[in-house]
């Protein structure tokens, strides 16, 4: 008992020492690319970590992270870059809107806010999909929306996880600096695996 017990522990911290490694290799890797350039194959980067510790694959976590960063650098970028400005555009016309003071046609904020929807839902599954296949970018977005939608309980429980994950460490900073990236990388994979791997069994079947 007192074995089983001392291996737990075992397993325990060296997850935790994992997710806190991870999280550090995050925002590193962020800051090399002064955030701008860093951020999108530094979350592609963990996620695909994230994949490798979940399938049980003996994985060192500082080469494994280093050369998911680089080979998705600018793959990774340009996605990110993509979602980024199709985000200001849609911020402009949140501001846009509420300027109009009611002035607007009720439908209109309504297919806005469907519109916000849409591209949370393709953000949420564009970097799962870059981290699990190859793919051109409108490719990954096509896809994303597609899965998405369609997936669309699956896309919620992704969305609560990484909302819950960063009110929580907003909260407790400690978290925010050691755990937040890595927890939501590895929990964003981990449901989009799932998803990926009935989409893969569905295929087979098919065929």
């Amino acid at each position: 008992m007192l074995k089983k017990g001392l291996k737990n522990l075992d397993k325990t911290l060296l997850w935790i020492t994992r997710f806190a490694y991870l999280n550090a290799l995050f925002l590193l890797y962020s800051l090399l690319g002064l955030f701008i350039a860093g951020v999108a194959p530094a979350t592609v980067a963990a996620l695909q970590v994230s994949r490798k510790l979940l399938n049980g694959e003996e994985v060192k976590l500082h080469p494994a992270f280093r050369r998911a960063y680089k080979e998705e650098f600018w793959a990774a970028n340009k996605l990110g870059w993509l979602l980024a400005a199709a985000g200001f555009i849609l911020y402009i016309n949140f501001l846009l809107i509420g300027q109009a003071d009611g002035q607007l046609f009720f439908l209109v904020p309504f297919l806005f806010y469907v519109l916000i929807l849409f591209y949370v839902t393709v953000v949420i599954w564009s970097f799962p999909l870059l981290a699990q296949y190859k793919a051109g970018t409108f490719q990954i977005v096509k896809n994303a929306f597609i899965i998405g939608l369609t997936r669309f309980h699956m896309t919620l429980s992704i969305g609560v996880l990484l909302f819950a994950v960063l009110y929580h460490s907003i909260g407790l900073p400690v978290l925010l600096l050691f755990f937040c990236f890595s927890f939501s990388a590895f929990g964003w994979m981990w449901l989009s695996l799932k998803v990926f791997n009935t989409m893969k069994q569905q295929k087979q079947l098919a065929s």
